[in-house]
């Protein structure tokens, strides 16, 4: 699970966030960046630094917008849309929250399948409980109890699952020590495309805090169970009049 803090959702390295920083246009010139966009009106002048690259290339920036560090006014560097146009700092239009790590915010939280899952699996409703397994009262910091799922054969290493959903969907509640949720574990539908007959494992994640369940269930898909279960195609559009 990834050890680094957070901005909002943003991964970042802890030395970063321990940095001064420097003026805005001080950034601005050195990335040869133009601002675009409003600027919001708590946008600070000082502080600024880069938070994430790719390719080499500044990609988010961002500064402190309290004296603790707690709130954050980050930004995008778009490329340059043509040879010799400079690159554009898009500013994010509400501050963001700092967030200790995902594998702290995990905690001691673990999942576990369902008595009726592991004995009698429905793979339209596959359930499981996600645990507080630690001695202290958990409490979430804008995390969701998204559970995705990816089908694997036995014994190979658990796939990746590809996923999207709408943050805010199914909102972590805090949970006394030995208390746990109960969810609904979604399959991702592009995982029965390259499915075949036969026994698999199905591998659970928790997506927002980066947890993976420790035990696969075991099913045996059919011919049936993968058909069911492909995409839907969309009908073809009318002929047009």
């Amino acid at each position: 699970m990834d050890e680094r803090p957070e901005l909002g959702t943003i991964a970042v390295e802890a030395s970063v966030l321990g940095q001064d920083g420097v003026e805005l246009d001080v950034m601005l010139a050195e990335l040869q960046a133009d601002l675009t966009g409003e600027m919001p009106a708590d946008t600070p002048r000082q502080g600024w630094r880069v938070l994430t690259t790719r390719d080499g290339a500044a990609e988010m920036v961002g500064a402190p917008t309290d004296a603790d560090g707690q709130w954050w006014r980050i930004g995008l560097i778009r490329r340059a849309q043509s040879e010799g146009a400079p690159r554009l700092l898009e500013l994010h239009s509400t501050s963001q929250r700092r967030r200790p790590s995902r594998k702290d915010r995990a905690g001691r939280l673990t999942l576990r399948w369902t008595a009726a899952t592991r004995t009698a699996p429905d793979l339209d409703l596959l359930a499981i409980d996600i645990v507080n397994a630690g001695a202290e009262r958990w409490y979430p910091q804008g995390d969701s109890f998204m559970v995705f799922a990816a089908l694997g054969r036995p014994g190979e290493p658990a796939p990746g699952v590809n996923f999207a959903y709408v943050a805010g969907q199914n909102p972590a509640l805090p949970l006394d020590p030995g208390e746990y949720a109960r969810v609904r574990v979604v399959v991702d539908s592009g995982q029965w495309r390259d499915a075949h007959p036969g026994p698999h494992e199905v591998h659970a994640f928790l997506v927002n805090l980066g947890l993976r369940g420790a035990e696969p269930l075991h099913v045996e898909l059919s011919e049936r169970d993968i058909e069911v279960h492909q995409p839907r195609k969309q009908p073809p559009a009318p002929p047009s009049p």
